[in-house]
Order: structure tokens, then sequence, then C-alpha cells
């Protein structure tokens, strides 16, 4: 006989990175997901450890005054938002709490901590949205999203508000495309054939969208009649295959059906081009924002002769420190990001970039200059390592800025960078992801006297 799942009622204190509210019940720590602090809840207990578990607020029985109906049907079960069930004013202070809960132990960092910079925009603010196929229980073909903690079950997409109403109809016109032609959906248990993964992917400067469909096997007439459900709302279009059926799906083959295989991007007043593989900020009017705030930080204390542009990916960072510095060095290590950067170089006429291959954690690029003026590191969440850090700063930069997705890996680095010796002047929070938990930080470092 399944044994039934406890379920506790439970205060709430506080919210917690990754979307939770934490709980106690006496001292054993709950963290509740779909709740809100200073709630009173049923919580649904779906794991638990020795000394911490996990649960889903079944019932609110106290809400609190920041909670609002969501206006998403998916709410709770969608592996995408955390934070549709309050007010936006209510998310950006959970989310400046979390921060400075994680850099609590940093010194220095408390007082130089600002308010988070808001997003002009809550709704259709995704330039790329992915989208799997499944299959309802009654075995229905379903285009969506994942169900939350779920890699097989989908949840319908077309109604989700952070795309744009074109992205939403082109999800809508391929599963309807799909269950006309009878295509069925890859099975990730199974590993049947089938449809895999719709992208979307929309240039908010020009209008451009990209579009691409990958599957396991290419079924009669899907080519064109892909084409002609989307010629309408896409400027190009991939139809693309991919016989690894382990892991995520990474298209081995491109078959472009219409277009150059490529959109374009504006971004203060910058052109940038964007592939099917390029890394690119997901919300294209805060990512402007951001990266005209690190152009103020970087110029702040002189212009500088000298920049280091870490894991630089397509070049944004590069790009806008190049009209402000004589001499920019932009390191990457993915080398189709290293080739569109310099397609990007090329594209804006930038003379004094140079593009380095190279992983940072891992190596010392070669050709680096001993010193240097600013550094700028923008890291993936696992953030710098050890080495990387001590070979940033023995290019004694007077000025570093971290760029950071990760408050938990923020903390640990900025400690390393403080021990060079280091302080902080300023760090600012800006919310790229509304409704969801995520949240990007912009920190200035500048080198102590100590460190002459």
């Amino acid at each position: 006989m399944k044994k039934q799942p406890q379920e506790w009622t439970l205060r709430t204190e506080k919210m917690v990175y990754g979307g939770p509210a934490l709980a106690r019940a006496d001292r054993f720590v709950v963290f509740v997901d779909d709740a809100l602090p200073n709630e009173t809840v049923r919580a649904r207990i779906y794991k638990k450890k020795k000394q911490f578990a996990f649960g889903r607020a079944v019932e609110i029985l106290e809400a609190a005054p920041e909670r609002v109906p969501s206006d998403c049907p998916w709410t709770g079960d969608c592996g995408g938002c955390t934070y549709r069930h309050c007010t936006y004013p209510a998310q950006l202070r959970f989310k400046q709490e979390v921060l400075a809960e994680a850099l609590h132990g940093v010194p220095g960092a408390a007082a130089c901590l600002h308010a988070v910079v808001p997003a002009a925009a809550t709704q259709d603010y995704r330039n790329k949205m992915v989208f799997t196929f499944g299959t309802t229980p009654t075995g229905e073909l379903r285009l969506g999203l994942h169900r939350r903690g779920s890699f097989m079950h989908i949840i319908p997409a077309d109604t989700c508000w952070l795309q744009s109403a074109a992205s939403r109809e082109i999800v809508r016109r391929v599963q309807a495309l799909a269950k006309q032609l009878n295509a069925p959906a890859f099975h990730e248990i199974k590993k049947t054939p089938g449809l895999r993964t719709l992208t979307v992917r929309e240039a908010r400067g020009t209008g451009q969208r990209m579009v691409e469909l990958v599957t396991t096997t290419i079924y009669p007439g899907l080519a064109e009649a892909l084409l002609a459900q989307l010629d309408d709302l896409a400027d190009t279009i991939f139809l693309s295959t991919d016989t690894n059926i382990y892991g995520s799906a990474r298209p081995e083959q491109r078959t472009i059906l219409k277009g150059t295989g490529i959109i374009e991007e504006t971004l203060n007043g910058l052109r940038f081009r964007i592939g099917p593989d390029t890394f690119f900020q997901s919300n294209s009017a805060q990512a402007a924002a951001l990266f005209r705030r690190l152009t103020e930080l970087a110029t702040q204390h002189g212009r500088p002769r000298v920049a280091l542009d870490l894991f630089s990916g397509t070049g944004p960072i590069a790009l806008h420190l190049a009209a402000h510095a004589e001499r920019v060095i932009a390191v990457e290590n993915w080398a189709p990001s290293v080739e569109v950067l310099r397609e990007n170089l090329a594209l804006n006429n930038v003379q004094n970039v140079d593009a380095v291959a190279a992983d940072i954690n891992q190596s010392h690029p070669p050709g680096i200059p001993s010193r240097v003026d600013l550094v700028v590191v923008d890291p993936p969440r696992p953030g710098l390592s050890p080495r990387a850090i001590e070979w940033v700063t023995s290019r004694q930069p007077e000025s570093v800025i971290y760029v950071s997705c990760n408050p938990a890996t923020l903390a640990r680095d900025l400690k390393l960078f403080l021990q060079a010796p280091y302080q902080i002047e300023t760090i600012e929070p800006f919310d790229l992801f509304p409704h969801t938990y995520h949240i990007e930080t912009l920190v200035l470092l500048r080198r102590t006297s100590t460190s002459e």
C-alpha cells in the first residue's frame, strides 16, 4: 500500500534562494513551495531528510498581504515562474533580502548593497523560449514547458505570459501541425523516436524572429508544412535532427528552411548576430540597462587603457567597453561564441577589441599584459575558480566588475577578492527575470592602497 504523504500546518518566516519559503516545525526546517513569508499554510511534505524537509503549500490558511491571484493557470505546476502569486514590489523585496542574506558574511557588502533595479516590463520580456514535446496521460501530443520537478510531464505553453503573443501563436501552430501529420513526441524513457523541442528566439530591437524544430526523425511533409505554417511569423526557420537519444536535445544536422540562419539584435546602438547556438541575455531591455550601468562603473575612475572581458560570450560587454577603453581583450572558451564575437566586432566596425579563445577557470591565456586597468568577469553559475581569481588579481587591475547570476558563488568569490586585497564600492542587483527567483548582480571592486 502506498504511504500517504504527511501534511503539516506551518508558519512561514522568509523567502530563500530558489523560491520556497522557510518554515519551522519546532526546530525542524521545512522549505515550502508556493508559500510567501508570514503565512500559515498546510504543507504536503514530498521529501524529508534528517534535519530538513521539502513541502508544497496545498492550502493557504492565512495569506500574506503580498499574495495576489495568479494570472497563469499553471502557477505552482510550471517549473518556470516561482513568484507569480505575489505582487511585483514584493518580488523585488524578496530578491533583495535573499541576496543580502547570501552576502551577509562578506565584509562591507551590506553597506554597499543597492535596491534591485526593477524591470520595465514584467510580461512578454523573454527573447528566447525552449518548448518540449510530450504526451498527456491519455496519449495526446502536447508541446509546452516542463512540469516542476519532472522531465517527463509537459504542461501547455500557449498561455505563458513571459513570451510574446507571436511566440504563443507559434507554439499553437506547431502543435496543431504535429497532430495533423500524426508525428509522435520523443519518449524520454522508452527512447522511441519523435519530435523533441521547439525553440523561439526574438530580436526585440529589430523584430526579427528565429524558430528551430528539433526531431529525431524527419517525417514526410514536415519541412514543407512547417515553412507554410510559420512563414508569416519567422524570419529564419530551422528543421534540425538529433539522433542522440540520451541527454538534452543537441542538433547534429540543421536544414535552413527560410532565411540566413541568423537574426540581428540591437542593444544600446550596437548590433549583434544571434544564431541558433548563440547565448544572449534573455531579457533584452534589462540587459541594455545593465550594460549601460556597467559602462558607467567601468569609467567611474577614468578611462581604462587596457580592459579584460572574461567569459565574454559573443561580446556584448566587450563591445560596450570598446567606446570607453583604449584596448579591450575579450576571453571566451567556447569556439562558436568566439566566432560570433569576431563577427559582431566586424558588424560594428570595432577595431580595438582582441578576441582570445581560452577558459580562464582552467588556464592562463597567453598574450595578456602583465598589468591591466579593468577586469570584467561574467562567469557561469559555478562562478570563478580560486586559480582564476588569483590570475585576475595578479594583473593588478585598479577596478574589477563582477557580473553574477548566482548569489552563493558571488559571495564566495568576493571573499577571495577582498583578501587580494580589494574593497567593494557598490553592489547593484538587476531584475532580469520577473516572476522567477533569479537575480543578476553588478559588483564594483577597487584595489586598495596596500596592494600597490
